[in-house]
This record gives structure tokens, sequence and C-alpha cells, in this order.
């Protein structure tokens, strides 16, 4: 039986190198000269911000600097109690494309960024509307690219992996199990291709939108207690009869998720457990095949090592799916800017993963709630 199970996660983990190689040869990536809509519709460009005095000005610097002709860039204010909205009013004296926003108080039932995003969209005029977070950094052709890809693959939906800017050890450590999820375990022509809603995938800080069908399925409305916003309302695009796409961004856009150990563990903490719909079972099952399937050849290793065993079970396949593991991530973390020593600590990585999930598990149930901005939220949304 233990044979069975070492060929089966052998089996797993040939299939997360294939999937990771596919995704990495066949994603979407942002082109350089694909065409854009003969009429050149008006996008807007939509960033809400709380306490953003840090990333801010840079973020609409690179904005400012878009080779798009068309774009409105509006900011929304959201209770700051920093430098954020003076800055951003110094950047619109010079740039009558820049428009601050006052946020309203937030409202029951929301959290802060859905309804900064809600906002936003009911004071944008664009036919496409571009939610950019404000830690991002936008190359000059950010807007354009993507709408030429959304524009050529009849999109309704386009986000984009970016360069995470990661530069500390642990950063880079925990903040790798991200890009090993979106591009080593689903291939993603299932995004695009099929109509489940399950089957779908965005990141937050960049996400184009046709307005069209935004309106349709009723916006971050629909998403207005989902603390990971992002993934439930690809959902709602694909409920709505929308075409949806992850694409490869690393080349085109930066986000400058976290610094430090302490702002990458909260905010991954923040958003593991409620990616999940808050399903205990759901949270508890990925724990478990992730620590099997990436810890677990270790502990098999060692034991092998202490009894002197060198059979096929014990130690030829557990050491090639270590092995298998460290190939999947040293591609990965080649594309995205993770230098490629960072794949031997794989191991590593999928403990502090486990780690805070199981942080964010006991806060969401038995402490604050979901903490992020100076807020707390205790929400048990469940979005189907």
């Amino acid at each position: 039986m233990f044979l069975w199970y070492q060929a089966f996660a052998s089996v797993v983990m040939v299939y997360v190198v294939l999937t990771t190689l596919y995704n990495l040869r066949f994603m979407p990536r942002l082109p350089s000269d694909a065409p854009l809509p003969e009429d050149l519709p008006l996008v807007s460009v939509l960033v809400p911000a709380r306490n953003e005095e840090r990333n801010i000005g840079a973020c609409l610097e690179s904005l400012r600097a878009q080779d798009y002709p068309n774009l409105e860039i509006l900011v929304l204010d959201d209770d700051s109690s920093d430098a954020t909205a003076a800055i951003v009013e110094a950047m619109a004296r010079q740039d009558r494309r820049v428009r601050l926003l006052r946020g309203q108080p937030l409202q029951p039932g929301w959290h802060g960024k859905t309804w900064a995003c809600h906002q936003l969209a009911q004071a944008a005029r664009g036919e496409w509307l571009l939610f950019a977070d404000a830690d991002t950094r936008h190359r000059p052709n950010s807007v354009s690219s993507a709408l030429a890809l959304a524009h050529a693959r009849n999109l309704d939906l386009l986000s984009l992996i970016p360069d995470m800017g990661l530069k500390g050890f642990w950063e880079r450590v925990m903040m790798s199990v991200i890009p090993l999820v979106f591009v080593g375990c689903v291939p993603h022509f299932l995004f695009t291709r099929t109509r489940t809603p399950i089957l779908a995938a965005a990141i937050g800080p960049f996400m184009l939108f046709r307005r069209e069908t935004y309106e349709r399925f009723g916006g971050h409305e629909a998403v207005r207690a989902d603390i990971v916003e992002d993934v439930f309302i690809a959902r709602w695009v694909k409920r709505a009869g929308g075409r949806i796409a992850l694409a490869d961004g690393v080349d085109t856009l930066r986000v400058d998720f976290y610094n430090g150990f302490r702002e990458t563990w909260n905010g991954l903490s923040k958003s593991t457990f409620a990616a999940f719909d808050y399903s205990l079972t759901g949270i508890l099952a990925a724990i478990t095949a992730f620590v099997a399937l990436f810890l677990g050849p270790y502990a098999v290793l060692y034991h092998a090592w202490r009894a002197g065993l060198t059979d096929l079970a014990h130690f030829s396949l557990p050491f090639t799916q270590v092995v298998l593991a460290w190939v999947a991530m040293w591609f990965i973390n080649g594309r995205f800017t993770i230098p490629r020593r960072y794949a031997m600590l794989i191991g590593l990585t999928v403990l502090m993963a486990a780690l805070f999930c199981f942080n964010s598990i006991g806060s969401s149930m038995f402490g604050a709630g979901t903490v992020w901005k100076g807020r707390a939220y205790q929400f048990r949304h469940r979005s189907g």
C-alpha cells in the first residue's frame, strides 16, 4: 500500500511539472504589437487608496506615462490618515486626466476595498474599467497592451500575474506559493475555455473589465463582503457569460505587495481562509494535500536515512518527488523574478503556507476576524 501511495504521489508531481511547463509556454502574454480597437475606447483607470502615501506617487507617475491616448485616472481616498490625498491632489493639478474622489463612509455589509471600487466604478466614464492597486507600477504600454489582448481574445476580464517585487528572504519564501498555485496546479486554458465558475482565477492589483459585462452581474456589489474579491468576481464574470483570462504580466507590471516578514505574514493570512469561502473542510484538505506532496517526501527520506533503507518506496520515489518539486519551482521562479535558488526551499514555502493558513483560520474563527488596513471584518459570506 505504501508503494502505491508513493507511486501516486510521484505521478501527481509529474503532473505539476508538466502543468508548469505548459502554462509557462502557453499562458497569454501581453502583446507588444497587437492592434488596438479602431475607436480607441475610453479606459477608466480606477485606484482605491487607503493610507498609501508610500506608494501612490510612484503608481500615478507610471499611469500618467501610459502610451494609450484615451484614459482617465480616478483615485478614491478611502479615509486615509496620511498624505495620500495631498499627493493625489498635487498630481491632479499637473494632469487633468487625474481626479481625486473622497470616499463615502464604509457601508454595513461591505469591506473597504469593494466599497471603494464600487464608488470608483460609479464615477467612471470609460467603456473599459481597469482597477489597479496603489502599489502597482506600470510600464508605459501596460494599458494599451492589456486592452489589445482583451480585444483580440474577446475577453470580458483580463487579470495579470505581475512581477511581485520581492526583495527579502521571507517575502520570497512565502510569496512563492502564489505562482506555485496559479502556474503549477491548473492548466490556464481551463480558465478561459470552460464556463464552470469554480475554474476562475484573477489577481486583484490589475483587473481590466469590459464595462457592459461588469454592470451585467452587479460589479463589486456582487462581492461586497468578499475579502478575496478578485477570485469571486472572476466567477461572477463567468456566471454572466463572460470570458476571462489570467495573463503573464511580469514584463509589464510590478506590484510591491509587502515589505518584510510581518507585512507578508499579515497580508497572506488575511485572505487565505476567505479564498476558500470560509470552508474549514476545503482549506484543511488543501493544507493536507500540499503538506503530503511537498513535505512528506522529506520525512520519508529522513526515515530512510535513519533506517538505512534504499528501496523504491522509501528512497527512490520520495527522492524523485523532491527533485520534481525543485524542477517545477526552478522554472516558476525563473519566470517570476524570484532567484532560482529559492526553488530548493519549496518545503519551507509550503510549511509557511500551512502556518499562515492556520493563522487565517484562527483569526477568522476565534480572533478579531479578518483584519486589514486598520479595519476588522467578521464576514461569513458564502459566494456560491
